[in-house]
């Protein structure tokens, strides 16, 4: 059948979900002669390409009719009337919940009003044009092949595709050619098209998952959290749950319902769809999300003070796939957009307020991985191995107009860069670089506020090597040490001892008395820090930026600046 289905699941962490979803990145494959092409296969796929080049070539000199295929066309998804975007909702199940199981009720009303909430902050994005019909009841389990998009609370039957042991997870099909076979019939549509789209949440699939719904409104930087309902029951055993996890339904909902609208993880990490562990809920829509969502629905009535940007990555003259192109306001400091190169190193970011823009190139290493773009065959092509590359002079959005980088040149590079530690669950350094990035939160501060002892590690990260600092005005960085014992695990294991008279144990709070500590949590050296937000400072993600002042040959940082994007999230009052 000449569809694809492509499935996405979101993971949990304690007291955070990690929610991968929206912005910018769109929903990608990469297609040849009406088949996706399997991200492990690329390269010879490209032989291919090239034989059947030679093919076509000696029949031609034949005089044969017969050609093979040549061309490879990368499609994105999108809804086919966006106007009119029919969701079914199957609340049959949504009090059900299994012995073992720590989720408390949640009623068939705040789940229709969570689900209806972040349908609401979809459709008030004013530059996209999208609207959603009235929901609708569902009856039956959802089916990736019924034409429906039906959101449910509980998968009482197994659904073909679906990962087995998943809590919250996403089915998106879309068609991959001209004409396709869908629910029994051959149709011509447009490659690309979603024509059926399913979301499943599932706590009993993790019994120390706890979804909830929550009180108040969406907020940058988020809220503090106020269960309205669901949550921990209160006669639950917890005591076989080592992390007990939470998330907001509607916080879940906009992401997963992102995917319904052909939109894919963010790779800035402050955007409120970041594949970032987050702290916040309730965290509402950025402009990355916004102009993400207009860059496929652009509504032109109010799109006239924006433009568009376009230009070429390139590492040794040859394109670079899977770059990660960011915006960054130079007024407010704030990431307003990013994109992502194409195969032939290629970009195109419409929807842009007019203004001027700091434009820097990075690679998906941080604040996500190229394995958190799940629906992305970029992101799993995607070039590393080059240097954080930013433009010496900011470039200027005019309304109305195409502004064109002709290239941008990186430099290649084999070393890491650092990363944000404010707080990790349970990861060595090898389970960072093997993950999307999701364990890595970003930095809350309030305006006014003080922290204390931030942590950033990296080998690669001393004070003698640069200086750390903010994007735009209002928040400086004071009181910087080396610091060559940062955890980036919390994970530590106690062992029985007994003191003897020539060996006495090495005694530690955190243990038994019994015992003492026979292994230390991971750590690596980097540098700790004081952060400070003056009084005024408006709200919205900001930039980290690292300068590097002497490149160090042993342990080489991203070329001569690094820049994590949504490092720190100026929260509102």
């Amino acid at each position: 059948m000449n569809k694809k289905i492509l499935l996405i699941t979101l993971a949990c962490l304690l007291y955070c979900c990690i929610l991968p979803s929206q912005a910018f990145i769109k929903i990608t494959d990469l297609v040849f002669d009406g088949m996706s092409v399997d991200p492990d296969e690329f390269d010879v796929t490209l032989e291919l390409i090239k034989e059947n080049k030679r093919k076509n070539k000696t029949n031609e000199a034949k005089g044969k009719v017969k050609r093979f295929p040549t061309k490879l066309t990368t499609i994105t998804a999108r809804q086919v009337n966006p106007k009119n975007i029919q969701l079914e909702v199957d609340t049959s199940e949504v009090v059900a919940k299994t012995a073992k199981d720590i989720q408390g009720a949640i009623s068939n009303v705040n789940f229709l009003n969570a689900i209806s909430e972040a349908i609401s902050l979809w459709e008030g994005v004013m530059i996209a044009d999208v609207d959603f019909a009235p929901l609708k009841f569902a009856s039956g389990q959802p089916n990736p092949d019924d034409g429906r998009n039906v959101i449910t609370f509980r998968a009482v039957e197994g659904i073909e595709g679906a990962p087995e042991g998943t809590p919250i997870f996403t089915i998106v099909t879309y068609a991959r050619s001209k004409q396709v076979e869908f629910m029994g019939k051959n149709i011509k549509v447009k490659p690309g098209t979603i024509l059926d789209a399913d979301i499943v949440y599932d706590p009993t699939n993790d019994p120390c998952l706890a979804l909830h719904t929550t009180e108040g409104d969406f907020k940058i930087g988020g809220d503090d959290i106020a269960i309205a309902d669901g949550g921990i029951n209160p006669n639950a055993d917890l005591s076989n749950c080592t992390f007990i996890s939470a998330g907001d339904v509607t916080d879940l909902a906009v992401r997963s319902i992102a995917h319904i609208l052909g939109l894919e993880s963010s790779a800035i990490a402050s955007a409120g769809s970041a594949s970032v562990g987050q702290i916040m809920t309730r965290y509402s829509l950025t402009s990355d999300d916004e102009i993400g969502l207009a860059n496929i629905y652009p509504n032109k009535a109010t799109l006239t003070n924006h433009g568009s940007l376009n230009g070429k990555v390139t590492l040794n003259k040859k394109p670079v796939t899977g770059a990660h192109i960011v915006l960054e306001n130079t007024t407010t400091g704030e990431p307003t957009v990013g994109g992502i190169t194409d195969t032939k190193g290629k970009f195109e970011i419409n929807s842009i307020p007019a203004g001027s823009y700091n434009v820097y190139v990075e690679p998906l290493d941080g604040p996500i991985r190229k394995a958190g773009l799940g629906f992305s065959f970029l992101g799993f092509n995607a070039n590393l191995n080059f240097t954080t590359t930013v433009l010496p002079d900011p470039i200027t959005i005019t309304a109305n107009k195409k502004t064109r980088i002709n290239n941008i040149e990186v430099k290649e590079l084999s070393a890491s860069a650092f990363n944000i530690n404010h707080l990790t669950v349970a990861l060595t350094e090898e389970d960072v670089n093997a993950s999307s990035g999701a364990f890595i939160l970003p930095i809350r501060i309030m305006s006014g506020e003080t922290l204390t002892d931030i942590d950033f590690w990296g080998s690669n990260i001393n004070p003698e090597f640069g200086t750390l600092s903010v994007s735009g005005t209002g928040i400086t960085v004071s009181n910087v040490r080396e610091n060559k014992s940062i955890p980036i695990s919390p994970f530590f294991t106690c062992a029985e001892c007994e003191d003897t008279p020539t060996s006495m144990c090495s005694r530690d709070p955190r243990c038994d008395v019994t015992e003492e500590i026979d292994e230390e949590p991971d750590e690596l050296p980097g540098i700790t820090v004081d952060i400070t937000c003056t009084a005024g400072t408006p709200p919205g993600p900001r930039n980290i930026i690292f300068t590097g002042d002497v490149l160090d040959p042993e342990n080489p940082s991203f070329g001569l600046r690094d820049q994590i994007s949504g490092g720190i999230i100026v929260t509102e009052d």
